[in-house]
């Protein structure tokens, strides 16, 4: 897992998007494979909590936020972070068209899509499968641990 983590921190640094997805699904990948390994242990189930902390808040609301906040300032013509994701989020015309030809705005657009993608990502009707998570948590949980 930590090479993994440690390569999609150098994709985000050089902003790879390609390399970016494939490591978000590689430790996407890891994580269902935890949960769907009947014989996964406390250990590995500590190692899908860990993935799971790192999608559902840290890679998102921290590492790459501050990416985009860093690079959002080289766009030109300026546009702030707010109407960036917006403008992505809200599909708003004006401002898409107005930047489609713009090699900046459309390299932070695909990385910014593909770490929502992560964000938002739902299987067996819960958020990162914490469903999933949840209740295999509670059947290897040791009974003192706190």
């Amino acid at each position: 897992m930590e090479d993994k983590i440690k390569n999609l921190l150098k994709y985000t640094y050089l902003l790879d998007t390609v390399r970016i997805k494939q490591n978000i699904e590689s430790l996407w990948e890891r994580y269902q494979e935890i949960l769907n390994n009947k014989k996964s242990s406390w250990e590995d189930l500590n190692e899908a909590r860990a993935i799971l902390y790192f999608f559902g808040y840290l890679y998102p609301e921290k590492i790459a936020l501050e990416s985009l906040e860093k690079r959002v300032k080289y766009i030109r013509p300026a546009i702030t972070l707010d109407k960036f994701l917006l403008a992505i989020d809200g599909n708003n015309k004006r401002v898409l068209d107005k930047y489609k030809n713009n090699r900046k705005f459309n390299k932070l657009k695909d990385f910014y899509l593909a770490v929502k993608n992560i964000k938002n990502r739902v299987k067996n009707n819960s958020y990162l499968d914490e469903g999933g998570f949840d209740k295999i948590y509670s059947k290897l949980k040791p009974k003192d641990y706190f």
